[in-house]
Protein backbone atom coordinates (compact mmCIF):
# COMPACT_ATOMS: atom_id res chain seq x y z
CA UNK A 1 0.00 0.00 0.00
CA UNK A 2 2.85 2.39 0.80
CA UNK A 3 4.36 1.82 -2.62
CA UNK A 4 1.10 2.82 -4.36
CA UNK A 5 0.98 6.10 -2.40
CA UNK A 6 4.62 6.82 -3.24
CA UNK A 7 3.96 6.24 -6.94
CA UNK A 8 0.89 8.47 -6.76
CA UNK A 9 2.87 11.25 -5.05
CA UNK A 10 5.64 10.98 -7.64
CA UNK A 11 3.15 11.06 -10.51
CA UNK A 12 1.33 14.11 -9.17
CA UNK A 13 4.67 15.84 -8.66
CA UNK A 14 5.90 15.03 -12.18
CA UNK A 15 2.65 16.31 -13.70
CA UNK A 16 2.19 19.44 -11.59
CA UNK A 17 5.78 20.74 -11.60
CA UNK A 18 5.96 21.42 -15.38
CA UNK A 19 2.49 22.96 -15.22
CA UNK A 20 3.73 25.34 -12.51
CA UNK A 21 6.74 26.28 -14.60
CA UNK A 22 4.57 26.87 -17.68
CA UNK A 23 2.12 29.01 -15.71
CA UNK A 24 4.89 31.08 -14.19
CA UNK A 25 6.42 31.69 -17.63
CA UNK A 26 3.11 32.66 -19.20
CA UNK A 27 2.20 34.68 -16.08
CA UNK A 28 -1.43 33.69 -15.71
CA UNK A 29 -2.10 35.65 -12.56
CA UNK A 30 -2.83 34.53 -9.03
CA UNK A 31 -3.26 30.88 -10.01
CA UNK A 32 0.45 30.77 -10.89
CA UNK A 33 1.27 31.90 -7.34
CA UNK A 34 -0.99 29.33 -5.63
CA UNK A 35 -0.32 26.20 -7.70
CA UNK A 36 3.27 25.57 -6.45
CA UNK A 37 1.75 24.27 -3.20
CA UNK A 38 0.94 20.97 -4.91
CA UNK A 39 4.40 19.92 -6.21
CA UNK A 40 6.06 21.19 -3.03
CA UNK A 41 3.65 19.14 -0.92
CA UNK A 42 4.13 16.01 -3.03
CA UNK A 43 7.92 16.23 -3.10
CA UNK A 44 8.18 16.92 0.62
CA UNK A 45 5.81 14.12 1.61
CA UNK A 46 7.49 11.68 -0.77
CA UNK A 47 10.95 12.44 0.60
CA UNK A 48 9.71 12.18 4.17
CA UNK A 49 8.13 8.80 3.46
CA UNK A 50 11.09 7.37 1.55
CA UNK A 51 14.16 8.74 3.30
CA UNK A 52 15.46 8.19 6.79
CA UNK A 53 17.99 11.04 6.62
CA UNK A 54 16.98 14.50 7.80
CA UNK A 55 19.12 16.38 5.29
CA UNK A 56 17.40 14.58 2.40
CA UNK A 57 14.02 15.51 3.85
CA UNK A 58 15.11 19.16 3.88
CA UNK A 59 15.98 19.27 0.16
CA UNK A 60 12.61 20.77 -0.95
CA UNK A 61 13.32 23.70 1.39
CA UNK A 62 16.43 24.70 -0.61
CA UNK A 63 14.52 26.55 -3.40
CA UNK A 64 12.41 28.36 -0.79
CA UNK A 65 15.55 29.45 1.06
CA UNK A 66 17.09 30.54 -2.24
CA UNK A 67 14.08 32.66 -3.15
CA UNK A 68 14.03 34.25 0.28
CA UNK A 69 17.77 34.94 0.04
CA UNK A 70 17.34 36.65 -3.33
CA UNK A 71 14.43 38.68 -1.94
CA UNK A 72 16.52 39.75 1.05
CA UNK A 73 19.39 40.71 -1.27
CA UNK A 74 17.12 42.91 -3.39
CA UNK A 75 15.54 44.39 -0.30
CA UNK A 76 18.88 45.43 1.17
CA UNK A 77 20.56 46.50 -2.07
CA UNK A 78 17.81 48.43 -3.86
CA UNK A 79 15.67 51.38 -2.90
CA UNK A 80 12.38 52.88 -4.02
CA UNK A 81 10.39 51.06 -6.65
CA UNK A 82 13.17 48.52 -7.15
CA UNK A 83 12.15 46.93 -3.86
CA UNK A 84 9.03 45.74 -5.62
CA UNK A 85 11.12 42.88 -7.03
CA UNK A 86 11.96 41.82 -3.48
CA UNK A 87 8.27 41.82 -2.60
CA UNK A 88 7.31 39.77 -5.65
CA UNK A 89 10.07 37.22 -5.12
CA UNK A 90 9.12 36.97 -1.45
CA UNK A 91 5.49 36.38 -2.41
CA UNK A 92 6.57 33.70 -4.89
CA UNK A 93 8.25 31.79 -2.06
CA UNK A 94 5.15 31.60 0.12
CA UNK A 95 3.33 28.84 -1.80
CA UNK A 96 6.25 26.36 -1.87
CA UNK A 97 6.89 27.04 1.81
CA UNK A 98 3.25 26.28 2.61
CA UNK A 99 3.42 23.08 0.53
CA UNK A 100 6.57 21.98 2.35
CA UNK A 101 4.96 22.72 5.71
CA UNK A 102 1.86 20.74 4.78
CA UNK A 103 4.04 17.84 3.65
CA UNK A 104 6.00 17.81 6.92
CA UNK A 105 2.80 18.13 8.95
CA UNK A 106 0.95 15.34 7.19
CA UNK A 107 3.98 13.03 7.44
CA UNK A 108 4.33 13.78 11.15
CA UNK A 109 0.62 13.19 11.80
CA UNK A 110 0.78 9.94 9.83
CA UNK A 111 3.71 8.78 11.96
CA UNK A 112 1.87 9.59 15.17
CA UNK A 113 -1.28 7.72 14.07
CA UNK A 114 0.62 4.50 13.28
Amino acid sequence: MKNKWNILLLTVYLISAPICVALSITNLGVFALVLPVLPAFCSQLLLCRVSERTWVRCLPLVPVAGLLGIAAFYLVRDSGWDRLAALLIGLASIAPAVGDGLGWGSWYLGKRME
